[in-house]
């Protein structure tokens, strides 16, 4: 019974260890393009704290609103 814990352990740690190392491989996004970036003043507040947050660049068009505490920011 514990030769099978022990496997069923050292599996999980080399899936996490792949994947870790598979982020890790991959880096990070490419640079946005500086074309492609809209100035833009678009309000939002977070309807759970009352945080308030300006955006004032854009890349698309019509983007999702920011998530703060875990929920959609409300446009104002």
């Amino acid at each position: 019974m514990t030769i099978a814990i022990a496997i069923v352990v050292g599996c999980a740690i080399f899936a996490g260890t792949v994947v870790i190392v598979r982020m890790i491989a991959t880096g990070p996004p490419p640079e946005p393009d500086p074309d492609s970036v809209h100035e833009v003043e678009v309000d939002y507040r977070c309807s759970i704290c009352g945080m308030r947050l300006t955006v004032t660049h854009q890349q698309d068009a019509a983007p999702e609103p920011p998530k703060h505490c875990r929920e959609v920011m409300d446009p104002v």
